[in-house]
Parts: structure tokens; C-alpha cells; sequence
């Protein structure tokens, strides 16, 4: 029986014994999907014009919907295109005074949008464990652990700001999209939102150190990883 050092929604790792290695196929497609979606993030900053912005859209979501491993849909990231393009169009007027830099904010939105695209669709449809697997074939396990727990993070902390933020309406804080177009408001935001985010941040990322420590994380320099869904 092998033991495990860390577990996670992804999967556990164990510190010994092939009982808990995947196939390798399935290693190489994780590997090469990897590869694709560094590839198109990084296409992102040489497409500065509209013809070969369309042109990477469009090979973005064909990419993406043929390595899905499961329904995809892309309704978190277009509500996240859609406030960061507000927020940089909003940036661009106050910066220039006129709406001559509108085109101009609204095409470095939509390049920072592709280049972080492939990534958020990767990581929120591929396990840590599948992560993990990828990342031992090139590096350190150590390494591995801590890089794909980064990657995992971020989705986990935004689960819980959006907790936050709706257990916050509930009690009555100003802070709805028609609150915070007052700035008086925005000080509601701070204590409501910002700070209780930070401390379940640390106390998420403080829990994922504790349960690596229990399962003896490090003790052996090899160890495979338990499959997960």
C-alpha cells in the first residue's frame, strides 16, 4: 500500500510505488495540451492587429473546444472580458480625455484576454493530479507540487471571494455594481471584500501546507501520482 503526501480535489500523490501511476498516454496528452496553450498565450502579444486578432479567437476556441476532456463553457471568462475591457477603457479616457484611445484600450484588453484564455480553460478542466503528472516529466516533483498548486489556487481563492462577496450582500454591505458607482462606497468593498479575501487566502494557502507536512511532503525524492477525474 503506497503512501500519500498530499491530497487535493485533483488527486493525491504518493510518495512510493506504481500503484498510483496513470497511463502514459494519457501523461502525453496532458503534456502536449500544455504545449498548445503556452503556444496560443504566446501568439497573443505578436497579434497587434484585428485581422490576426480574429484570426487566433477563432483558432483559440476551435483548440480549446477539441482538447476538452468534458462540456466547456465559456461564460466566466466573456464576464471577465467584459469588466476588464471596462475597466481599461475607463483607464485609457481618463488617461487621454478623449475617446480617441478607445480602439486602441479595447485592443490591449483583448490581447491580454487571449493571452490568459488558454491557461484559465486548462487549469479550470484538467486536475492537479493530471498537472502534476506533466510537470514531474520535466522537473523536480517539489517543483511540480508547487507550481500546480499556484495554478489550482487561483480558481479555489475566486470560489471563495465570490462566497465572501455573496454572504456580504446578504448582511446589507453596499457594494452591488450600483452601490460602487458611488466612491463612498468603495470603502465597504475594502473591509467587506478585500480584507476577508486576504485572510481566507492565507488560510487556504496555510491549509495546503499543513496537509502537505502530515503526509510527510519531501520525505522520499520519487513518488507518483494518484489519478484523479
Amino acid at each position: 500500500m503506497p503512501r500519500f503526501d498530499l491530497f487535493s480535489p485533483g488527486g493525491f500523490c504518493a510518495l512510493n510505488g506504481a500503484a498510483g501511476q496513470d497511463a502514459k498516454g494519457q501523461k502525453v496528452a496532458v503534456g502536449r495540451r500544455m504545449v498548445m496553450v503556452l503556444a496560443l498565450s504566446g501568439l497573443a502579444f505578436v497579434a497587434r492587429t484585428p485581422s490576426y486578432l480574429l484570426a487566433l479567437t477563432a483558432i483559440d476556441l476551435a483548440v480549446l473546444f477539441w482538447l476538452r476532456s468534458g462540456p466547456l463553457s465559456l461564460r466566466r471568462e466573456a464576464k471577465m472580458f467584459f469588466w476588464q475591457t471596462l475597466i481599461i477603457l475607463a483607464l485609457y479616457v481618463i488617461r487621454f480625455g478623449t475617446l480617441a484611445g478607445l480602439w486602441q484600450g479595447f485592443q490591449i484588453s483583448w490581447q491580454l484576454f487571449l493571452a490568459f484564455l488558454p491557461g484559465l480553460v486548462f487549469v479550470r478542466t484538467t486536475s492537479q493530479a493530471r498537472i502534476v503528472q506533466a510537470f514531474n516529466r520535466v522537473m523536480p516533483c517539489r517543483m511540480a507540487f508547487v507550481l500546480s498548486t499556484c495554478l489550482k489556487f487561483v480558481p479555489y481563492l475566486l470560489a471563495e471571494i465570490k462566497i465572501i462577496y455573496e454572504g456580504q450582500v446578504l448582511r446589507g454591505a453596499r457594494i452591488l455594481p450600483k452601490d460602487l458607482a458611488k466612491p463612498w462606497h468603495w470603502p465597504d468593498l475594502l473591509h467587506c471584500v478585500v480584507v476577508p479575501a486576504v485572510v481566507q487566502g492565507m488560510a487556504l494557502a496555510g491549509n495546503i501546507a499543513m496537509a502537505a507536512r502530515a503526509r510527510d511532503f519531501g520525505r522520499h525524492p520519487r513518488r507518483t501520482c494518484w489519478p484523479g477525474e
